[in-house]
């Protein structure tokens, strides 16, 4: 088929596919377009403010839908969330490093965080926005640059019936944009003169995205439409698959080295595996230009859909996908009514009007003055009850509790109250409680905010498939080393990293800061020189060399405290050394006195000596006179001699084993108390006592 007959029938099919859409679609465009106008402050229809301007009535417009619109907007734009790559395995956390700083680079560079917030903006305020990625190549053209994008509600259209809020499965997207001749040649590189040839041939205007700003306003400007016709297909490819573990990979050879291969390696099988890929149709002015296959390396679409009230069962497009704005439109409308009423009112007070008799006043045009301190001049002889005012209407109370609840309404339509706005009930209430207060508010729409996170993660995803056709050249200039091999291969994405969400930061390195902190705070040892070399500031030289210095100091009175407590220890050790001095020689004193009753024993042995030998003396000198007695008296004599000598003897037994006692219990006081030196030393100084008192009870 040659270029012309493909070209006209992808413009066909682009044409059939746009009228499919736009029979669903139709209701939703005016009712997005008018949450639109009431988001802005036109809040009148037509038929409306001529009725007000034919009573001559004021159409006032008090908008509190921007008040609570730009509260949530301002919510998440403060509370915004970075992509964090975190790996499924401790091995692979450089890989997800890097990961996380290409990331940060993509987003910062190619102002995703402030399209993602327009294109949140722009989904509360019409129901539906795209974020779109695409890769620029007129700085880089070898491997461009990653930039983002927003697609308003009027600027594209989808299958009407996708239900995944990751477009995977929808079948077509088509969209548009009206560029100037030199924009759109710098889209299509290598096909300038094909543009300006174009652009020269003319153009009116179609039937299609009637409600672009541009189809309704173009005063007198020449763009060019600019079309993409999306289109998701699927098709069967070749996969050889390993059945004893699982692993499977594309065959993209021959048919020839796919029989050797499968003869090298019997344990593979040959499938058919359903594999996704997306056609790109750009189109100018309704001629087709080219076709892209998986444009800038996505399998997918390269935009991320962003809604307010999602739907997708609902049959009536008009309210399938709603914005914020929706439901806060009856009673802001109302609240316009009756502030308007009231106005004219009070109006009619100032001026309630005269009932006068003909010919009664000298000028009849003064009685439609409104001003201060006017007079009315009455004729001479006109009946005084000839002009009378007339009393003006009172708002009824009525009217004022009715304007507070239609106020109340705008807010509690869409979930928030007083609370959100950071209005408290008690003046003494704490900022902290109020932030819960806030916050806890807000949980009605965390649906939304959870349709936002999900977008910004497919957004991520998106990017990392993007930056894995970037040659390790730029890798590495973005991030100071050479990706590794693994980051290159398909499967990474899907099996070794996990792309999660962090606080929003400039770079990794303002990202470290802030989990040092956490760390810290979970108790952690996260040391001052660590966070200050961390920490995202001006002057960090001279901050460095302050905290040194402080710490120097630091250093020094903590060594002489050391020193001091050193002292203090050395003093009690001293003291203590001195006590057990004391008690050595005490102990030593007791084991002195133990030996002088030892001496004291030997005296009492030696003078128990004297004494039997004086009693043998004495029983000498008995047996003498005992010669002179009979017998009965010389043997009553004898056994009182006995009996007293055994007295004796077992006296003097108990003396020798209380001395003996007294003795050892000296030794072992002085024992414990002089240690193992000087209890050795005791022991060979003691031998010859216990020899001694040995021999002495022997």
């Amino acid at each position: 088929m040659s270029t012309v007959y493909k070209g006209l029938d992808i413009i066909n099919e682009y044409n059939d596919y746009y009228e499919q859409a736009y029979y669903a679609w139709n209701p939703f465009y005016p009712l997005a377009e008018r949450d639109l106008r009431f988001f802005l402050g036109d809040q009148w229809d037509e038929k409306e403010r001529q009725k007000l301007f034919d009573e001559n009535r004021n159409a006032w417009t008090f908008n509190l839908i921007r008040k609570n619109i730009n509260l949530i907007l301002g919510y998440q734009i403060q509370h915004q969330l970075s992509p964090v790559v975190i790996p499924r395995e401790d091995s692979q956390q450089q890989e997800a490093d890097d990961l996380t700083d290409l990331l940060l680079y993509a987003f910062d560079m190619g102002e995703g965080y402030r399209q993602i917030s327009h294109s949140f903006g722009g989904s509360l305020k019409t129901g539906f926005n795209l974020l779109t990625m695409w890769m620029d190549y007129r700085d880089d053209p070898i491997n461009g640059d990653i930039r983002f994008g927003r697609e308003p509600y009027c600027g594209f259209i989808t299958d009407p019936y996708f239900t995944k809020l990751d477009f995977s499965d929808c079948a077509y997207v088509l969209r548009r944009k009206y560029l100037f001749p030199d924009q759109a040649a710098s889209l299509l590189p290598g096909m300038e003169k094909e543009v300006f040839k174009i652009h020269e041939f003319g153009w009116s205007r179609d039937d299609k995205f009637t409600w672009l700003p541009y189809q309704t306003q173009p005063n007198g400007q020449d763009y060019i439409a600019y079309d993409e016709f999306y289109k998701q297909k699927w098709e069967n490819v070749p996969t050889l698959v390993d059945e004893e573990t699982g692993e499977y990979m594309e065959w993209e050879g021959g048919n020839e080295g796919l029989k050797y291969f499968l003869s090298q390696f019997p344990q593979l099988k040959l499938i058919k595996r359903p594999k996704r890929y997306i056609e790109c149709h750009i189109i100018l002015n309704n001629n087709y230009m080219k076709t892209e296959i998986n444009q800038f390396g996505l399998d997918e679409y390269p935009f991320v859909p962003l809604v307010g009230i999602f739907e997708p069962e609902s049959e009536f497009w008009g309210y399938k996908i709603q914005s914020l704005v929706r439901p806060m439109i009856d009673p802001q409308r109302e609240s316009n009514r009756r502030r308007s009423q009231m106005t004219d009112i009070l109006d009619s007070q100032i001026n309630s009007g005269w009932i006068a008799t003909e010919d009664s006043v000298v000028n009849p045009r003064s009685l439609f003055q409104t001003s201060q301190g006017k007079v009315v001049w009455r004729k001479q002889g006109s009946d005084p009850g000839s002009l009378e005012r007339l009393q003006g209407a009172q708002i009824p109370q009525g009217m004022f509790e009715l304007q507070r609840q239609f106020d109340s309404d705008i807010m509690s339509a869409v979930g928030i109250n007083d609370a959100s706005f950071g209005m408290t009930q008690n003046d003494q209430e704490s900022g902290i409680m109020m932030m819960l207060r806030q916050g806890a508010s807000l949980v009605n729409i965390q649906d939304i905010m959870e349709n936002l996170r999900f977008a910004q993660k497919q957004a991520s995803h998106k990017a990392v498939k993007m930056m894995q056709n970037w040659t390790p050249e730029k890798i590495q200039k973005i991030i100071n080393r050479k990706p590794s091999q693994q980051f290159y291969t398909k499967d990474f994405i899907k099996y070794d990293i996990s792309i999660q969400e962090g606080l929003l930061t400039g770079t990794q390195k303002q990202m470290y800061f802030r989990q040092l902190l956490d760390i810290k705070a979970a108790g952690a040892p996260v040391t001052g020189e660590m966070l200050a070399k961390a920490a995202p500031i001006q002057g960090k030289t001279e901050y460095l060399q302050q905290l040194q210095q402080m710490e120097q100091q630091q250093s020094q009175q903590a060594q002489q405290a050391q020193q001091v407590q050193m002292a203090q220890m050395d003093s009690e050790r001293q003291a203590s050394q001195a006590k057990a001095i004391s008690d050595i020689a005490l102990s030593k004193e007791r084991f002195t006195r133990a030996v002088a009753n030892i001496g004291l024993e030997e005296e009492r042995n030696s003078k128990a000596v004297d004494d039997r030998a004086s009693a043998a003396l004495d029983r000498a000198k008995a047996m003498k006179e005992l010669s002179e007695m009979d017998d009965n008296r010389l043997v009553k004599y004898l056994s009182i001699v006995r009996m007293m000598e055994e007295m004796s003897r077992y006296q003097e037994k108990e003396i020798k084993q209380e001395d003996v006692a007294i003795a050892a219990e000296g030794q072992q006081l002085g024992d414990e108390l002089v240690g193992e030196s000087n209890s050795q030393q005791n022991q060979q100084t003691q031998q010859p006592v216990q020899q001694q008192l040995q021999e002495n009870l022997t």
